[in-house]
């Protein structure tokens, strides 16, 4: 139900985008629709198991100037690994930097965000079912345009999640591919 509120809301703040008629993919007044999907299987010879890892983050941001936005997003993680499972929920805000001209190939950007996560864990030996925090993350990318209102992202990320009680925090380094629809 609340992706559909989302993607509502991303439509709705999209159409007044495309009314104004913006000429440049990064330039002021312009808007970027994302979905980024990361997974990962990891297996030890060992004996220990495996760990399989799937995530999916879409993302709407505006350009309030030439190369710079805001906008925010939310995401979904489910981790499995021996018997257990850990399902997670983001939302939060982010800014970010597109690098490039009217007439580029490649847009690079750099991004910051912050997000309130909560993760869903579901294993016999754990007390705590439940865990809350926040995720601040960094990230640096490229936006290929594939045509002139769609595109491909390739995006490095480094996020640092501290859980609500907990001293440790848990740093993520994660490569995500996604769509990404260039409203302008």
């Amino acid at each position: 139900m609340k992706l559909k509120q989302f993607v509502l809301v991303c439509c709705i703040v999209g159409i007044p985008v495309i009314a104004n008629g913006q000429g440049f993919a990064i330039g002021k007044g312009a808007s970027m629709i994302t979905g980024l999907a990361s997974f990962s299987s990891t297996s030890s010879g060992s004996g220990s198991g495996s760990v399989t890892s799937i995530t999916l983050s879409p993302s709407m941001d505006y350009f309030l100037f030439d190369h710079f936005f805001v906008g925010g997003g939310i995401g979904y993680s489910s981790q499995n690994s021996n018997g257990s499972n850990v399902t997670g929920f983001t939302i939060g805000p982010e800014i970010g930097y597109a690098f490039g001209k009217q007439d580029s190939k490649v847009y690079p950007f750099l991004n910051v965000g912050w997000n309130y996560l909560n993760n869903t864990v579901n294993a016999s030996y754990y007390d705590n079912s439940n865990l809350t925090g926040s995720d601040l993350s960094f990230g640096f990318g490229f936006i290929i345009p594939v045509k002139s209102h769609f595109g491909l992202v390739l995006q490095g990320k480094y996020d640092t999640i501290n859980y609500s009680g907990s001293t440790e925090n848990v740093n993520v380094i994660s490569l995500n591919f996604g769509v990404v629809g260039l409203l302008f």
